[in-house]
This record gives structure tokens, sequence and C-alpha cells, in this order.
């Protein structure tokens, strides 16, 4: 059988891929190296640079141009560098940053890429195969790249905190519950936005110890925290439950044990939100944030993300309704809504 030919556009085309590739090794070293954090002061000429990170400034100079020829920062003449939006999501502890995000994916996360082909074949989790453990044991046994994971799923979630607070409204919920809830962040911008609304923040205790020094002086009387596993137990009587990049870390059977555990907490008509991303049941063929953050799932984790029938198949077996989907504004999550009836 006589095989397609290679059209030369298309060749240059798989070139543009794998340029995606040497392009994120390039935005780790400005990550690394605090790039956008020296830009954000003012414009400044790659031998600034290269003197502020004690790099060589002809290999900096090659990162940076690079960098500039995909819109990440700007070279302006003389090779003076400055910042611009797309450049700004690499700063350090701002809303919406990528920064810990980026160290992540191109850090411990990245050999798993490499090593797709053993899902395909195997069923095994890449990131298991290379470390001899799962993702949870890693970031035990290494806390500081955890916290850096960590800063960098907050940095992800202030992001999308206006969409899920302007698309959602949690006044009419007396008792809020966060499954998995972190340091806390969500949780503080849902209390601010219902006032008359108190939350519990849930957890594993190595993150709680930390998250009760984050709540803000102005919600202690309405925030409080509590520890445990959600594969056993959560906090039992709240009127809404919420967990958010939960769901999509599991496979199907560990999702509904998780869900079911929520089931027996809830009273009858409390409702719970899975803030996850989901893939629309008729895109084929069609580019979806979801469809690549699937793909981090796959290299790193159990889970997966999922489809709106996925998800609702989930929810009945857990014993719950779906009742209706909510759009945030991002492809990287919306918001399913089920009740326990």
């Amino acid at each position: 059988m006589e095989k397609q030919a290679v059209k030369p556009e298309f060749t240059l085309k798989m070139f543009e891929v794998l340029g995606g590739m040497w392009i994120s090794g390039c935005v780790k070293t400005a990550a690394e190296l605090n790039i956008a954090d020296l830009l954000s002061e003012a414009p400044k000429t790659i031998s600034l640079l290269a003197k502020e990170t004690q790099s060589d400034e002809k290999a900096l100079y090659r990162i940076m141009r690079a960098l500039s020829s995909v819109g990440i920062f700007e070279e302006l003449e003389n090779k003076t560098f400055i910042m611009n939006d797309l450049g700004a999501a690499l700063q350090t502890d701002v809303p919406g940053t990528v920064k810990d995000f980026v160290l992540a994916n191109m850090g411990e996360h990245f050999p798993g890429f490499g090593e797709l082909t053993r899902t395909v074949k195997e069923g095994k989790v890449p990131f298991e195969h290379v470390y001899g453990m799962n993702l949870w044991e890693y970031y035990k046994k290494y806390p500081e790249l955890a916290a850096n994971f960590g800063r960098g799923m907050t940095g992800l979630s202030n992001m999308e905190l206006q969409g899920i607070i302007g698309n959602y409204d949690f006044k009419p919920y007396k008792t809020i519950v966060d499954i998995g809830g972190g340091n806390g962040v969500m949780m503080y911008a849902i209390l601010k936005s219902a006032p008359e609304s108190s939350g519990v923040i849930f957890d594993e205790a190595h993150v709680i110890e930390k998250t009760v020094e984050l709540i803000p002086e102005n919600l202690k009387n309405r925030c409080s925290t509590a520890t445990g596993s959600f594969f056993d137990k959560v906090p039992a009587g709240g009127d809404l439950y919420t967990m958010k990049w939960i769901i999509h870390d599991w496979n199907d059977e560990e999702c509904i044990r998780i869900l079911k555990v929520c089931y027996e907490a809830m009273p009858k008509g409390a409702k719970l939100l899975i803030i996850d991303g989901v893939i629309p049941d008729d895109s084929q063929n069609q580019p979806h944030l979801a469809k690549l953050l699937d793909i981090v799932m796959m290299a790193c984790l159990t889970g997966r993300e999922r489809t709106l029938d996925e998800f609702k198949q989930l929810i009945q077996k857990a014993g719950l309704k779906f009742t209706r989907l909510v759009d945030i504004g991002t492809q990287s999550k919306s918001i399913v809504e089920c009740e326990k009836i």
C-alpha cells in the first residue's frame, strides 16, 4: 500500500509544533531567572539583564530573542527588552501568574511527558514509572517542590476566581465547605461575596497547618478549618460543598468514592459544585484547553479531564443528581452543579 506523500509545508508545521517544547524550555529559564520581575521595573539591555541574573550575556540573549519572537517580552533596538502582557504572566506572586506552574511542569512533571506511550500501552502513570512513587508521595518527600506546586495552583486559581464569583451566587448558602481547599484563596473570595455565609476549608493536616495562618483577620469569625482525607470523611451538614480541580486528579472509581463520601456528609437539598475543566461532548477536531490539560493528567496522575456526559455518569453512580453546567468564562474550568435529593 502506497503511503501518503508528505507536503513540505506540513513538515515545517511539525517543526512549529516541536517549537512549543523548545520555547517552553526558554520560558522555564526566564522563570528561574525572574526575568519578568526584572523587566517589570524598567526596560533593560541584555547586558544589564545578564549582570542582574549572573548569566552569560550571549546565551541569555539567545533565550530572550527566541521568547520575543513568539510574543513573550519584546525586543527593542540595541538588544533592549521590555515587558509586555504575555511576559507579565511570568511575574512572581501576582494574580494569574503561571510562573510556579511552569516550574512544576518543566521540572518534576516534565519527564512524564516523554513516557506517554507507557500509559497507552500498559496503562501505567508515567510519573510513577520515572520516580517510583505517585505525585502526592513525591510532594510529601520534597516539600519545597510541593510548596512551589501549591503556589502554581494558587496563581491559576486567582485567574479564575472572578469568573466563579461572577457567575455563581453564593449568598443563599449558610455553610459552605471547600473540599481540598488548600490555602483557602477560593473560600476567602466566596465569603467576601456572601457576607452572611460561613465557610469551612477542608484538607490534609499538613496543608491546613499553614492555612490557619493565612485566614484574613476580617474573616476569622466566619471561616474555620477541618482536616482529614476526602476518601474517608468530610465535614457534615453544609448546604453547599465545593471542590476545585480535585475530581480531575483521580480515576473513575476513585472519583465515585470521593463523591459518595460527599453524599454521606450532605443533608438532603445540599448542593455540590465540581469546578473542573469540561470538554464539550461534541467537540471533535476542535481545540479546547481541557484536551491539553488532560495530557498533564495522563503524564502525572491517574485522573483525567472529562466531558459533561462523563461527569454526569460519575454523579449518578454516587447517588447525586446533576442540575446544571455553569460557564465561568474560561476553558480551563466550569462549574458542574449537582444536588442530593
